[in-house]
């Protein structure tokens, strides 16, 4: 599992290209390959055949190495640890006396509230559709992918008349 997961992140590595956001690069490819990774997990995963848990795996460390490339700090977004070390650091800051990056807080806020949100939409889902719950954020990554996509293709405005 940790290899996939590695695997992944290294895919992401060699398609982004790059470890800071910039419009342009090659996000919609890797979202896209999240998402088929998802979806191809589902059927292996509803016949409890392993690879399914190594596609899963692998598109977990895509999305966390892509997500990782956002901002100048270190964002994961497929585990919450690092969001807790950072809001406790900060509390420890707050009781010192000492400013807070209130940016970086909020959005550490935003991605624990979206994990939260997700793992209990996800405990919900899943009684009724078993593994077929990663149809779900391999719909929305599949539509973020096309959506940055298109947004990429769409003429730029010529600033320079």
């Amino acid at each position: 599992m940790l290899g996939s997961f590695v695997a992944g992140t290294t895919i992401s590595g060699y398609i982004i290209g790059d470890s800071t956001l910039q419009i342009g690069r090659r996000y919609g490819i890797a979202l896209g390959l999240e998402s088929v990774l998802l979806a191809c997990a589902v059927p292996l995963l509803n016949r409890h055949i392993q690879i399914g848990d190594y596609l899963a795996s692998c598109a977990c460390g895509l999305q966390n190495a892509m997500a990782s490339t956002f901002s100048g700090s270190v964002v994961r977004t497929t585990h919450i640890t690092g969001m807790f070390t950072d809001l406790g650091i900060f509390l420890g800051h707050s009781l010192r006396g000492h400013a807070v990056d209130t940016r970086r807080l909020r959005l550490c806020v935003i991605i624990i509230g979206g994990f939260l949100a997700g793992g209990m939409a996800g405990a919900v889902v899943f009684p009724a559709l078993g593994y077929g719950t990663l149809f779900i954020p391999a719909a929305l990554t599949g539509l973020a992918a096309a959506g940055y996509t298109f947004s990429q293709l769409r003429p730029k405005p010529n600033l320079a008349a």
